[in-house]
């Protein structure tokens, strides 16, 4: 069976399907031939955009929040499309998309919006701020959105829709690459939409297309200036340096590149059966919730120590107690793994045979924990998966730093004291984001910085309109020189 993914060009649905791709795990999906219909995609005009300068900002904020009523499973038929999408191409039960859809919603409700907004200022994105400045210069700013193409990451549905409220706050165009294993929730957004204003302009702010990436007879085509003002990319080192090379005077990138995350368990986390049993339970979300695809997803987690044996063995049943916590987790957000790879597997396999290096609990679908008892993570860190966790007994915080780089995201601590004392250490060496232990998962991204950028503002073109004919703003050229005035 071959599965059909439109494109969604500026309000019209295209079901011309003639290109056949295969997806990850063996089933085929046909789509529209994007070259056929890239001037379909495009703006005909950036005159086009003005429309979307004619309804208020609260218009926008009504129009998502209406949308909201809309991303309904029990009724909405693109939902339940890309529901049977998701059990053949994602890589995660359809249990998890469908709760990840559900907790969609607070996207779109008028509180989140208004702090989305706030992030940038009303008064930047509704109009025209006023700046008096020293020099007797008037100065105007204004935020705009502008054409955008978004390579949008596959691990979930979330950042199709952080894509579309995103666009809409700022009232830009969005072209949006859909990804092969996440092939359903963009389009469908764009199908919401249309039914539920089909002529409204944020509707026909908001396309959807699939092509192979890589497919540089049209990413050379689409990546012009004239097309395209910014490329906002999720992807890994690969992807995001085969886009760079589109990068010129004209077109910004901005990257949101996957990340690692990691925990810091202080020596306070084994003080006694009653922290160590809460600590388990904490981190057992922090790498188990959403079945470990997420950037904010503990993989390694560093335990300090002093090295003693019954030190380790303490961590030994740790390590036990977390991978019991794993395995309780609600099956909406969490599940044994689908389609593990034998590679992945065999490595922890291996790591199980060398006692005197490794204690390896579980291993399997199920995820596992591997304790590093010589006290260095495994030279597979960066890639664990399928609820697999590495815990690093290291003596102390300065051990564990050398580990530390701005790969790393987000860091989980335990207990809260941890977090003041290394907060400053921690962000000069590249960390983004310390939280509490048990919370990692739980980002606003919407609202806080994204991998150390404020998405909103970054993604938004800030135009100044000066007023320089005031009388404490004479120009250089209307000044007398010396000679003259001599």
């Amino acid at each position: 069976m071959k599965y059909q993914i439109p494109i969604v060009a500026r309000g019209a649905v295209i079901e011309d399907y003639e290109v056949t791709h295969k997806g990850r795990y063996g089933a085929d999906f046909i789509c529209p031939d994007p070259n056929k219909y890239l001037s379909k995609i495009l703006l005909l005009s950036r005159r086009e955009l003005e429309s979307l300068y004619q309804i208020s900002l609260d218009d926008v904020v009504d129009y998502l929040v209406e949308f909201g009523k809309h991303w309904n499973m029990d009724t909405n038929p693109h939902l339940q499309w890309a529901s049977e999408l998701a059990k053949v191409f994602n890589d995660v039960s359809v249990g998890l998309v469908k709760h990840a859809w559900s907790g969609q919603k607070n996207a779109l409700r008028r509180e989140t919006l208004e702090a989305m907004i706030d992030t940038v200022g009303r008064e930047h994105l509704e109009g025209w701020k006023r700046y008096d400045r020293a020099n007797g210069r008037i100065s105007h700013i204004h935020a705009f959105g502008v054409p955008t193409a978004h390579v949008i990451a596959g691990n979930g549905p979330g950042p199709a829709m952080m894509t579309f409220v995103r666009n809409a706050l700022i009232r830009g165009y969005a072209i949006v690459k859909i990804p092969s294993n996440e092939l359903g929730t963009a389009v469908a957004l764009a199908r919401t939409a249309i039914d539920m204003a089909p002529d409204h302009p944020l509707t026909k702010a908001f396309s959807t297309v699939y092509w192979r990436g890589g497919d540089s007879g049209f990413e050379s085509k689409l990546y012009h200036p004239r097309n395209v003002e910014r490329i906002v990319a999720w992807g890994g080192f690969a992807s995001v340096t085969h886009i760079a090379k589109y990068v010129r005077p004209g077109i910004d990138l901005v990257t949101f590149d996957p990340k690692i995350s990691r925990s810091i368990l202080g020596a306070g986390t084994f003080a006694s059966e009653t922290t160590m049993r809460e600590a388990a339970i904490r981190l057992a979300d922090d790498v188990g919730n959403g079945n470990q695809n997420g950037c904010t997803n503990c993989r390694v987690a560093y335990a300090i120590t002093d090295g003693s044996s019954a030190s380790i063995e303490k961590i030994k049943r740790f390590g036990q107690m977390v991978f019991d916590e794993i395995q309780k987790l609600p099956p909406e957000i969490s599940s044994e793994a689908i389609h593990m790879d034998p590679g992945f597997q065999s490595k922890v396999a291996a790591l199980s045979m060398l006692d005197d290096d490794f204690h390896v609990i579980g291993g399997d679908k199920r995820g596992g924990v591997i304790i590093s008892l010589g006290g260095d993570q495994v030279d597979f860190a960066d890639d664990l998966k399928y609820r697999t966790l590495n815990i690093v007994p290291v003596k102390d915080y300065d051990a564990m730093l050398r580990f530390i780089t701005r790969d790393v995201q987000t860091v989980g601590v335990y207990p809260e004291s941890v977090r003041d004392e290394l907060r400053t250490t921690l962000a000069v060496h590249g960390v983004q984001r310390i939280t509490s232990l048990g919370y990692m998962r739980e980002y606003n991204a919407a609202i806080d910085p994204h991998d150390g950028n404020e998405a909103l503002r970054k993604m938004c073109t800030w135009v100044v309109a000066e007023d320089c004919m005031t009388n404490y703003a004479p120009a250089l050229w209307r000044k007398p020189t010396a000679e003259k005035a001599a």
